[in-house]
């Protein structure tokens, strides 16, 4: 008898977003600090998108397959902008915010996500977690 394993491919339709997070934070502070306009902010209070206790007020800097193709240039991009900005970053995460990178895409039976260790390196120098959020619906 021999193993094998079935591996579907890497995920697919990802997007890659800086969210940056905090009880009180004011979005235009957050994009002046770090020079960078978000694609998408919510200002602190309930959502109908986010669970009943999670009321941060948010800023996102997201990229999709409409700016980047591969997952890699994806991460790529969203890095290269926060990371002339990144003594800002560590003071607002000084400063009581929460930042992560977080990795979104459809993955299927023995889908595989491969991240290089050099983008890791880059994520753990600015100090933020990452997220991994596997999609695994049908498309």
């Amino acid at each position: 008898m021999t193993d094998s394993a079935h591996v579907e491919g890497p995920w697919v339709q990802t997007s890659v977003s800086l969210v940056i997070e905090k009880s009180d934070l004011e979005p235009g502070a957050i994009t002046e600090a770090l020079g960078v306009e978000a694609t998408t902010t919510r200002l602190p209070g309930p959502s109908r998108w986010r669970p009943a206790d999670d009321t941060n007020g948010l800023w996102i800097l997201e990229c999709d397959q409409g700016i980047a193709k591969g997952m890699d240039d994806q991460l790529d991009h969203v890095l290269s902008r926060i990371e002339t900005g990144s003594g800002a970053l560590a003071n607002l995460l000084h400063s009581g915010h929460q930042a992560s990178v977080e990795i979104r895409g459809y993955a299927g039976d023995g889908a595989v996500l491969e991240i290089s260790p050099a983008l890791l390196a880059r994520i753990m120098t600015l100090g933020i977690s990452l997220k991994v959020i596997p999609n695994i619906n049908e498309r």
